[in-house]
């Protein structure tokens, strides 16, 4: 009985073993199909990379001085000193400071200082290539015109050796063509007005002037101008900003973009107009301070006038002076008594002094200054 079991066994693994082989051997039939896949994949993955628009990951650590977490005291603490917290109550804190540098407002600021709304492509490449401050013809189009178009406006640009250019400017159903013999040039239209100027290369003369170097080739040049809100929300959307830790004002600034200079340019201008916007504020915040205590001085200062002015009136009314004043005046006035008093005295005594040496020598000179004041009394002797 054990060795019918035993014999089941063997068979059975054997079997499994003749499955195993048949499956392999059924695949390794189609070979050649694997192969094929493997190599399909790779020269995907090769094109892709050779034509795929890489995308950088450009970050930036900024400190954000916070009043509560160690950012120093300023004009709110030394209100606070004087007793007076309750005129600017301090609301930097590390959450809303990264808020204000996330705001759309802020980064359409930015847009609007680098001319970010205006893109350029390069379409004499396959695929088209995006160019920035690479481009040898520069489009310009007021933020306030680029704000009210209803739709992009596609500037294509056709660019001679010679430095002539042919322009198809197009927003939605609307079409315009112009050609200029030469650039600078102003293009007019309803939307706003264009101006096109050229970027190339300069060489230098031997007098030291510079020229715009000639293109040896027809250059297609392609320029796209949005609404600068638009492109705002989108940098808004490939922004990170985020603390470092809890206990600090350290963030990390960080951006995805498919333009290494880009990015770089993009994150050095928002910090610079965050610093600017901020200092304006402080100032303006310092100035409202300083204008709202001159204003509580000068009413306390009108109040004290007034209540003295009412005190005095109603002393004088109501005859009540002051003692202390009233005590002073006294004092200077009985020791300007008794100084007076005793003059009168020494005055007496000499004019007696004088009577007896008269009545008892009447033919002798007397002395022109015996100490009299009077002068009168003298002469009448």
């Amino acid at each position: 009985m054990k060795e019918e079991n035993q014999n089941g066994k063997e068979r059975q693994i054997a079997e499994e073993q003749i499955d195993f082989r048949a499956l392999l051997f059924k695949y390794i039939i189609h070979w050649p199909w694997f192969i094929g896949a493997v190599l399909l994949c790779l020269v995907g993955a090769w094109f892709y990379l050779h034509w795929a628009t890489p995308i950088y990951n450009i970050s930036a650590t900024v400190l954000i001085k916070d009043e509560k977490k160690g950012g120093g005291t300023g004009l709110s603490s030394e209100l606070e000193d004087m007793g007076l917290s309750g005129v600017m109550t301090s609301s930097k804190n590390i959450d809303n400071e990264l808020e204000v540098l996330r705001s759309k407002t802020l980064v359409k600021e930015v847009v609007n200082q680098l001319n970010l709304y205006i893109t350029y492509t390069d379409e004499d490449d396959f695929p088209a290539k995006g160019l920035y401050k690479t481009s040898p013809v520069q489009v310009s189009l007021t933020p306030q015109e680029a704000e009210k178009l209803s739709s992009p406006m596609v500037v294509e640009m056709t660019l001679q050796p010679k430095g002539s250019m042919d322009v198809n400017v197009t927003i939605g159903e609307k079409g315009y063509q112009k050609h200029f013999e030469k650039l600078p040039a102003i293009f007019p239209t309803d939307e706003g007005t264009l101006a096109f100027f050229q970027e190339a290369d300069s060489v230098a003369l031997q007098d030291g002037t510079k020229v715009p170097r000639m293109e040896k080739n027809v250059r297609h040049i392609t320029a796209t101008i949005n609404k600068p809100m638009r492109v705002a929300k989108g940098y808004c959307n490939s922004l990170s900003i985020a603390p470092t830790s809890k206990t600090t004002s350290v963030a990390v600034i960080s951006l995805k973009n498919s333009s290494l200079q880009r990015g770089q340019d993009f994150i050095n201008q928002l910090l610079e107009m965050y610093n600017r916007n901020t200092n304006n504020d402080k100032n303006e915040i310092a100035q409202k301070t300083a204008e709202f205590i001159d204003e509580r001085i000068s009413i306390i200062s009108k109040e004290l006038g007034s209540t003295e002015a009412d005190l005095e009136t109603f002393k004088r009314d109501a005859g009540i002076t002051d003692l202390s004043s009233e005590a002073q005046i006294a004092l200077a006035g009985n020791a300007e008594y008794e100084k007076k008093s005793v003059e009168n005295r020494t005055q007496i005594s000499l004019v007696n002094d004088l009577r007896k040496y008269l009545r008892g020598n009447e033919y002798e000179v007397l002395p022109s200054n015996v100490g009299l004041q009077d002068a009168a009394l003298i002469w009448s002797h």
